[in-house]
């Protein structure tokens, strides 16, 4: 059976930001929207991931749901999945799906899209241009003043399996994780680049890759621009996780 997962809820995120399980040509795949030109969006589809479909419809069904749906997968690998209806009272819980290791190569009128840090021809995307792929990722914060990174979650129980605790949130900020001024350094500078002492909202995806909307010009709304890659040696420990 599923369990609630203990770190980081993605909440109030776009519809660009997060993957989504659904039936096409009658099959159920993994999805996502893909900004692709000025007001343009394309449904970008995964041919090889019929392994985490499973699983994330089983989460979906045994929690009362319907199949398909949104699903999250983070810098730790994990698969997140929110299951029920959100209303004012009750926050919509997000379980745990294992680690899913693979990579996603989505078509694109015969392209193929992906979420590493590359650019349209391929090539390692430097930091400040452009982020070209898909963007799924998972919220964080960098704190006005640009000193501090931090996230906001629902707080659970530390009862096993846990359990919402209700009207709680939980925020934690890196600075009281790392308690190292040096890491902490190392951590922000990364974003501070390009979000400066305003700070702001940026997303890190299932590789590591860090981006972060900075401007309403490409027609969709808002231009994300590639910050670099999380140093796991200076970043939020990976939350314990039942299997």
């Amino acid at each position: 059976m599923s369990q609630l997962y203990r770190g980081l809820w993605p909440q109030v995120v776009g519809t660009l930001a997060k993957y989504s399980v659904r039936f096409i040509d009658g099959a159920w795949r993994v999805t996502v929207l893909y900004a692709a030109d000025e007001g343009l969006r394309f449904l970008a589809v995964e041919g090889d991931a019929a392994d985490l479909v499973d699983k994330i419809n089983e989460i979906k069904v045994s929690t009362g749901g319907q199949p398909g749906g949104t699903f999250y997968i983070n810098e730790y690998r994990h698969v997140l999945v929110p299951v029920g209806d959100h209303t004012a009272s009750r926050q919509v819980p997000y379980h745990y799906a294992g680690r899913y290791g693979k990579d996603f190569h989505f078509d694109f009128e015969g392209k193929t899209l992906t979420t590493k840090p590359v650019d349209a021809g391929g090539e390692q995307l430097a930091p400040g241009k452009q982020w070209f792929g898909p963007r799924p990722g998972i919220p964080y914060v960098l704190a006005a003043g640009g000193t501090d990174i931090y996230f906001e979650t629902p707080a659970l129980t530390d009862a096993d399996p846990p359990d919402i605790r209700p009207r709680m949130t939980r925020r934690v900020q890196l600075s009281r994780v790392l308690k190292d001024k040096g890491l902490l350094s190392q951590a922000v500078a990364p974003v501070f680049r390009i979000r400066g002492y305003q700070g702001g909202r940026f997303y890190v995806n299932e590789h590591g890759a860090i981006f972060t909307p900075v401007g309403a010009h490409d027609g969709n709304g808002l231009d994300y621009i590639y910050c670099g890659e999380i140093d796991r040696k200076a970043w939020f420990p990976e939350p314990a996780v039942p299997f």
